[in-house]
């Protein structure tokens, strides 16, 4: 047992002989420990800035999102104000409008609007 205990002659301190010995590299290098906690630091930084950059991603997106919906809460609100004064006329006179602008669209809508319409009125026949 007394054996066991005993360091072999010959080895440096930098190599590994017996299990528990303190593990370096080599005399210039650091030991194995700071150098994991070194690499474990870094890529810590490395994710911390990948996280933030991706924050700044998301928060731009979302300025963005929130502009376009505000500009379509804005254009919705003048549509139903002209609609409210103007009534009846005034949704007349955009639905030509938009009919002469895109006639296909127009036509596919009033196809879409038709068949929807009929199988609403043929499902209370049924």
């Amino acid at each position: 047992m007394e054996e066991l205990n005993r360091k072999p002659m010959g080895h440096s301190t930098t190599e590994p002989s017996w299990p528990g010995e303190r593990q370096e590299h080599s005399r210039s290098q650091q030991p194995v420990g700071e150098w994991a906690t070194s690499q474990a630091r870094g890529i810590a930084e490395t994710a911390r800035e990948g996280v933030e950059q991706a924050a700044g991603y998301v928060h731009g997106a979302m300025e963005q999102t929130r502009s376009y919906v505000q500009g379509a809460v804005d254009q919705t609100r003048e549509k139903v104000a002209e609609y409210r004064d103007r009534g009846f006329e005034k949704v007349k006179d955009d639905v030509v409008t938009y009919t002469r602008q895109q006639p296909v669209t127009a036509l596919l809508i009033a196809v879409g609007a038709g068949l929807m319409l009929g199988w609403l009125t043929s499902v209370g026949r049924k």
